[in-house]
């Protein structure tokens, strides 16, 4: 699959994508990390604690490593499979790459925040301090809602919109959370999209092996087999 019928196939999601990356580039422009962080720390509520504590882990590397066990389950072949490990692995590597070796001074707000300044903390959550940019989270659920999307057969408008919507919610709790500035947030998200769809635009191209187009348990039992002759 050429990366132009990736685009086409899964218009809608990139055109909400890119309307997302648009109107979100104004904060970036207008505001000051710090300022920006402190207005949208004053919007809180106990309900929304308790919300954005539990719907954070959706970005995280463990319920990545669940999604793709529940492919698994689902009888995906081991391309899609494939694709999905190689999208995280890559999307990994860049985002830990930046955080610690292009950016590695970056501090989080947390270490930015004056001490006389108020700042709304969520009970059970210690706010980490180094490595802020770019957010592994905000990458990580975008490059799984990137592969959700492309997988689904039918792609209608209220998808795309629903996913982009999730994972706005779980890149923004990092916010919330006070662990990320908003640019965190930003780039990662951009760095999940665009890793995912080159990773899957590539590999669904790759001819490969046969194994690739098996059923992962199928492919199991047929080892399981050779080997216990």
């Amino acid at each position: 699959m050429s990366l132009q019928s990736l685009l086409q196939k899964n218009k809608a999601f990139f055109v909400l994508h890119a309307l997302l990356l648009v109107s979100g580039v104004y904060p970036l422009v207008i505001f000051d990390k710090v300022t920006f962080f402190l207005q949208l720390n004053h919007l809180h509520h106990p309900f929304l604690d308790h919300f954005f504590y539990y719907i954070t882990f959706l970005g995280s590397s463990f319920t990545y490593t669940l999604f793709m066990v529940i492919l698994v389950g689902m009888r995906f072949d081991n391309r899609v499979l494939l694709t999905g490990t190689c999208g995280f692995v890559v999307t990994s590597a860049i985002v830990q790459g930046m955080k610690r070796v292009l950016f590695s001074g970056q501090l989080r707000p947390m270490a930015l925040i004056p001490a006389n300044v108020p700042v709304h903390l969520v009970e059970g959550m210690m706010p980490n301090t180094h490595f802020s940019f770019p957010s592994g989270h905000a990458a990580t659920i975008f490059a799984a809602i990137c592969l959700i999307h492309f997988l689904v057969a039918k792609k209608p408008l209220w998808l795309s919109l629903m996913l982009l919507i999730l994972a706005c919610t779980v890149a923004y709790s990092r916010i919330y959370l006070c662990q990320h500035f908003y640019r965190d947030i930003y780039v990662g998200g951009l760095i999940g999209t665009c890793t995912m769809a080159l990773v899957y635009g590539i590999l669904k191209n790759w001819p490969g092996p046969s194994w690739l187009d098996q059923r992962f348990l199928a492919r199991l039992a047929v080892l399981w087999r050779v080997n216990n002759r």
